[in-house]
């Protein structure tokens, strides 16, 4: 464990090196998140709690709706890029097929390799929630905290796993990421982030049910501006468990197996 440790902490401190000279990007990521809050801020101002029956059963105006949905749902799309765009810029510096024929394995490599990130995400995560409190009002004193963290969990867990199915789409095709394009893309739209499920069509409707960040936000909306208990989020938490037990272990067996494959066709290098 210790030997692990050290190395996940060395992949860390590389990524902090690297990232410190570029201070600025992280600021301009933040304001950018900041202004989108302003806009919806603004935007919820029009849109009456009636307008959706979501809305109105739950006694939720648009804006909190949005910042949980629009926070958490850039969160997950970071988790989703981190993996394949490491393993991307391994490759186009030369160091990626050095990587992964280390005495390392291929999975801690790719998970290492994206901790920095998960972290930095996370700070900037709070600081999205933060200014949704002091700047524009939001109510979280009724949040039920630890089941906030049981929903981020699991969350967090799902969109490792497709990060990691996306750094393997990387390591084969070399450029294009077919499922950071499918959940990143649509998963914004079809999930909830910006409006609630209930207003979009029927057939719409049927395709959010097939992707995890409609859970996430399902339970983590009534977790944090509701404060449910248990019982009101056990089916999200259910569902999220069951992808998280599979998709977890077939992500890093379809990474390993491209790996190989790689190995002995010479192709880690090439991109």
């Amino acid at each position: 464990m210790m030997p692990l440790l050290r190395k996940a902490f060395a992949f860390v401190k590389r990524d902090f090196c690297i990232e410190s000279g570029y201070q600025a990007a992280f600021m301009m990521g933040l304001v950018e998140s900041l202004m989108l809050l302003v806009i919806l801020h603004f935007v919820g101002r029009l849109i009456p709690s009636t307008a959706s029956a979501s809305l109105s059963a739950s006694h939720l105006r648009y804006f909190p709706f949005a910042l949980i949905g629009v926070a958490f749902a850039r969160y997950f799309d970071l988790m989703l890029r981190m993996f394949s765009e490491s393993i991307r810029t391994a490759q186009v510096t030369g160091c990626l097929e050095a990587m992964l024929c280390s005495q390392t394995g291929c999975v801690p490599i790719v998970l290492f390799s994206s901790i920095y990130s998960l972290l930095s995400g996370a700070l900037q995560l709070l600081l999205i929630l933060t200014g949704g409190v002091l700047i524009f009002g939001v109510d979280l004193s009724h949040m039920n905290l630890p089941l906030t963290l049981l929903v981020l969990l699991l969350s967090i867990s799902i969109f490792v796993a497709f990060g990691v199915l996306s750094a393997s789409a990387i390591v084969w095709l070399k450029k294009g990421d077919p499922i950071t394009w499918i959940l990143g893309g649509l998963g914004s739209i079809l999930g909830g982030a910006y409006f609630p499920i209930d207003v979009m069509p029927m057939w719409m409707q049927r395709l959010s049910s097939l992707i995890p960040v409609t859970y996430s936000l399902n339970a983590l909306r009534l977790t944090m501006l509701n404060g449910a208990s248990f019982r009101a989020v056990v089916q999200p938490l259910t569902t999220l468990a069951v992808m998280a037990l599979i998709l977890l272990p077939v992500s890093a067996a379809i990474f390993s197996a491209t790996v190989r494959r790689g190995r002995r066709e010479g192709t880690l290098a090439q991109y």
